[in-house]
């Protein structure tokens, strides 16, 4: 058997190897990640998991075809097998005129605290203690709290190396520290739940204590909900619920489905789409963000911009091509899940701007409102339309004391117009385990179907 080239070797290998074919470019994505999870229920230790993954992608640009291919193979066979593949696949695909390599050199590795050694050598007695304080301060914030679905804490270390043909090279080390558990809170034959996670780059960045608390607060307030009349009432999205909805909204910045007539912010550069006090932002150089990156999975450095700016949009998120297509420059959001997959344009860090408003003071001034406790079926607003009707529970709130737990509704309206309406934003930003990052959000009015009256 060949012996597997180190990372650095196989990047050069793969170079070499393209530079043999006059005539094509290729840009190179190695990734080496390795993890491991603990899962605990009722105070003990369940299962240990441990995952490895090495390798590295091929794109070839021949003339205007581009090919990919990727292997795990690092041994010299296996990465010339690589690109061969690539250049084969090259001389069957669809030509654009708007494919291209990075015009980077060396790629900016600049510190964004994004890497705390030894995240993957964590001892298992470690990874389960927090696992573990998850479970023992969910239970104590309530005696109705009966039980827990599996906890999980995960940590990994990634590396990854960009190269091109035409002399781009970059490489970054980055950490990831996730913790997840699900609440079960009961009282007479009801019977709740909820869960809560958070990611951190750094292991002290993750509390145990925090997620325990939070999906337990969040699985006993759903007890003793009752139905709710179809009416017209303000709407608080706490940071929680901000990031699911910004998760909806930040699909229709993607240059690629703008380019395909699917975003409702398409040809609206320039115009209002939001309320002035939304401002949102994308920005892959959060230091510490958990979707912070110097480059891209294309090797273009990435940047801090807002895409809405006091409610106008100023602009999209792109890829080498889709910029090329709109005649702007790309943004630096074409990112790779993995070695395995070619690049997808995707937001980094994408986030509301807190506003200058003390979010507690801000729901105590509404004379009546719903606090959304959950939101489903995001993914069924219209994305061209911006039309939505979502299931939902919440909290009745007066004068910003909770009054009961609703569930059975639903809230229907136009995306478009929802932003818009946006009165209130807090100054409590949080930023979630997904990157997506929103303070508390107020909507005055939005029509809500629940009971006839």
């Amino acid at each position: 058997m060949s012996e597997r080239l180190a990372n650095e070797a196989a990047v050069e290998r793969a170079l070499d190897e393209l530079r043999r074919h006059p005539g094509i470019g290729g840009e190179l994505f190695l990734r080496d990640s390795i993890s491991g999870s603990v899962e605990v229920k009722d105070g003990a230790i369940e299962n240990v998991l441990d995952h490895g993954e090495r390798g590295i992608g091929v794109r070839v640009l021949d003339g205007e075809r581009a090919g990919f291919a990727y292997t795990s193979d690092l041994a010299a066979h296996g990465i010339d097998a690589c690109v061969d593949t690539a250049r084969a696949m090259a001389g069957v695909t669809e030509p654009d005129p708007d494919l291209a390599l990075t015009d980077a050199a060396d790629l900016d590795a600049a510190d964004l605290a994004i890497h705390e050694a030894g995240a993957a050598d964590r001892p298992v007695a470690e990874r389960a203690a927090v696992a573990l304080e998850a479970e023992r301060a969910a239970r104590e914030v309530d005696p109705r709290i009966t039980g827990l679905r599996k906890t999980s804490f995960s940590a990994g270390e990634t590396t990854t190396i960009f190269a091109t043909t035409s002399g781009a090279r970059g490489t970054y080390v980055e950490s990831f520290y996730g913790l997840g558990t699900s609440a079960i809170a009961s009282e007479g034959d009801e019977r709740q739940t909820a869960g809560h996670s958070e990611g951190a780059r750094t292991f002290n960045g993750v509390s145990g204590a925090s997620v325990g608390k939070r999906a337990a607060e969040l699985a006993v307030g759903k007890l003793g909900s009752r139905s709710f009349p179809t009416q017209r009432i303000a709407v608080v999205l706490d940071p929680w619920m901000g990031m699911q909805l910004l998760g909806a909204v930040g699909a229709l910045f993607n240059a690629d489905s703008v380019l395909k007539g699917k975003s409702l912010f398409a040809d609206r550069i320039g115009q209002r789409v939001a309320s002035d006090g939304v401002t949102i932002v994308d920005d892959a150089r959060r230091r510490g963000g958990i979707r912070s990156a110097p480059f891209d999975g294309e090797g273009t450095p990435t940047t801090t911009r807002a895409l809405v700016q006091g409610g106008v949009l100023r602009g999209y998120l792109t890829s080498i091509k889709t910029a090329r297509k709109l005649g702007t420059e790309p943004t630096g959001n074409a990112r790779r899940g993995s070695y395995a997959t070619p690049s997808r344009i995707a937001p980094s860090n994408l986030h509301i701007a807190a506003g200058s408003a003390d979010a507690s003071e801000m729901v105590r001034g509404l004379d009546r409102a719903l606090k959304i406790t959950a939101l489903l079926n995001l993914h069924t607003i219209d994305p061209i339309s911006g039309e939505f009707s979502l299931g939902a529970a919440a909290d009745y709130l007066e004068r910003g004391a909770k009054q009961y737990p609703v569930q059975g509704i639903t809230i229907a309206g136009n995306l478009l117009e929802l932003l818009a309406s946006i009165a209130g934003v807090g100054n409590d930003l949080v930023f979630g385990g997904s990157g997506l990052g929103s303070p508390t959000l107020v909507i005055p009015e939005l029509s809500v179907g629940g009971t006839e009256r």
